[in-house]
């Protein structure tokens, strides 16, 4: 593996292993705080999330590609992309506080309010943390990343255990989340510092180049992550904060689900990109089927097992309190069996982004819609179909174009038939 490879998989496994952390971390506060104030903590996260992203401008997309931009000065880089994160993080901070003065009233949760604004403050440290995280992967620090992460985050939590452990309070455990993210962003400053990156000049050129660049990624990041924050919204207004708690848990991700196929495409990254500048594109096709089939036979089987023992799963993990998550978790589940590859990485490098925006914006229609429509008739698992529904539309709308885009057949693009032979057996030994 090359030496960038290494670079991006120390990153992505820093990234799986707090993943899996927190993973582990939420069956204790699930079962440690009431329903009500579980799903108050869920509609603040929810929020936070999203603010991030709509004041981000794909900044963490584009951060590597203007490091790594010869025209500037990496100093000059570092010091005005940070210079812009900290800005951003301050407008986000701005509007969670304005969003905080009426979200009580539209969710029907008083609570909210004080979580949101003690919370708010922890989108300045978020930003800063992962784009610094990048930096030190420009200038051959990475190996700093995965410690200081690790460790972060195991300390963060487990003063989160003490908060709401012995004093019973959430306030407390925001807060704790709240100064994480700011501790780990001074310690990456002081590497940068000390290794003489921090000295740049801020270059307005620079931000051009981020909006020109960057603005095409930021919408189609916002409407992909539409799928998380759409059913957010039409729970918590229709419906009270403790479904919303009850979506959220049936819903989680399992942890090793969501760095398989992004640390197989990272290694054939490299390969699909000469391909497609030889132009060479019946090699881009197999080499995406080797893709493919390889995330398959690692999720066919994790899928399928959690699938037929849901209902037990989420006895186990989140115990009898939230029972009612397991059917959540079912439709979930499924949409797991299409995360086998990177549906957008094809068109994005062959820089048809106007493609990706149009599937993403029938994505966007289709996952509204039903969403208000299966929600009224199935609640919160209405909420889960349509979101299912939608994800499995945007795949195969990204699948079309991509098949088009690269004049093959989707039979050379996707081997159908051994997708089923193994979702099949996978079907045969767990049942």
């Amino acid at each position: 593996m090359s030496k960038k490879a290494t670079n991006i998989f120390l990153l992505v496994f820093a990234q799986a292993i707090n993943v899996v952390v927190s993973f582990i971390f939420t069956p204790y506060l699930v079962r440690a705080l009431p329903k009500s104030v579980y799903g108050t903590y869920s509609q603040s996260l929810f929020i936070i999330e999203l603010v991030n992203i709509l004041t981000s401008v794909a900044i963490l997309q584009v951060a590597m590609m203007i490091f790594s931009n010869s025209k500037y000065k990496l100093e000059d880089s570092i010091k005005t992309l940070l210079r812009f994160s900290l800005i951003s993080g301050v407008i986000g901070v701005g509007l969670i506080f304005i969003f905080s003065l009426w979200a009580p009233g539209l969710f029907d949760n008083a609570y909210l309010e004080k979580i949101l604004q003690l919370y708010a403050f922890s989108l300045i440290g978020i930003k800063l943390n992962l784009l610094l995280n990048q930096a030190l992967i420009k200038i051959d620090k990475s190996k700093v990343i995965l410690p200081l992460s690790v460790m972060s985050n195991l300390i963060k939590l487990s003063l989160a255990v003490v908060a709401i452990q012995y004093y019973k309070s959430l306030e407390m455990m925001v807060v704790i989340y709240v100064i994480e993210p700011l501790i780990s962003s001074l310690i990456q400053l002081w590497v940068l510092y000390m290794n003489n990156y921090l000295g740049g000049r801020y270059n307005s050129t620079i931000i051009k180049d981020l909006f020109s660049i960057g603005m095409p990624l930021y919408i189609v990041e916002i409407l992909g992550a539409s799928y998380t924050y759409i059913s957010g919204f039409i729970i918590s207004i229709n419906l009270n904060e403790e479904q919303y708690a009850i979506y959220r848990n049936g819903s989680v991700e399992l942890p090793v689900i969501g760095t398989i196929y992004g640390t197989i495409s990272i290694i054939f990254m490299s390969d699909m990109m000469r391909y497609i500048e030889d132009r060479d594109y019946q090699k881009v096709a197999s080499t995406k089927k080797r893709i493919i089939n390889t995330t398959a036979m690692v999720i066919f089987p994790i899928s399928v097992f959690f699938i037929i023992y849901s209902k037990e799963f989420i006895t186990i993990y989140l115990s009898e309190k939230y029972i009612e998550s397991y059917k959540i978790f079912i439709a979930f589940s499924m949409a797991l069996l299409i995360r086998v590859q990177n549906y957008s990485d094809i068109l994005i490098i062959l820089k048809k982004s106007k493609l990706v925006l149009v599937s993403f914006v029938v994505f966007l229609i289709v996952n509204i819609s039903l969403n208000l429509l299966l929600s009224n008739i199935l609640g919160i698992v209405g909420c889960a179909i349509a979101t299912v529904v939608s994800v499995y539309v945007l795949a195969y709308i990204q699948t079309y174009y991509t098949v088009k885009q690269l004049k093959t057949s989707f039979l050379n693009y996707v081997d159908l038939g051994k997708l089923c032979k193994m979702l099949a057996l996978s079907i045969l030994m767990i049942y």
